[in-house]
């Protein structure tokens, strides 16, 4: 399975692309909306792990943006400020999962695998 890991914070993709590519996983990480948006458009990953808040195009927009040219590809939302409006915001736009930051890796693990298995 192919991951686009988008996050502004650099440690974040470094742990991320670390964890994922040992788990057998082929990883991409930026750092930006604008970056993810042209790498989705490369690679076209089937999974997103996109952080909401970040600086220029946020993470709302990349989501719609990838929403309108694919359905299909899985998208979990991740952030540590998101208010209730906000997650609700990403599900109704079509993320598949909020996740909070921290990260719980084991919750990343089983997303990955529900949608692998299409019941996410």
């Amino acid at each position: 399975m192919k991951i686009l890991v988008v996050d502004d914070e650099t440690a974040i993709c470094m742990l991320l692309n670390e964890y994922l590519s040992f788990k057998g996983y082929e990883v991409t990480t930026v750092e930006s909306g604008e970056e993810a948006l042209a790498q989705y458009n490369r690679s076209k990953p089937d999974m997103v792990l996109l952080d909401i808040k970040m600086p220029g195009i946020d993470g709302l927009e990349v989501l719609s943006r990838i929403r309108k040219k694919d359905p299909d590809t899985g998208i979990i939302m991740m952030s540590a400020f998101a208010d209730e409006a906000t997650v609700q915001k990403a599900l109704r736009t079509g993320a598949d999962k909020y996740l909070e930051k921290p990260l719980d890796l084991g919750q990343i693990d089983d997303t990955l695998m529900r949608f692998a298995n299409k019941s996410v």
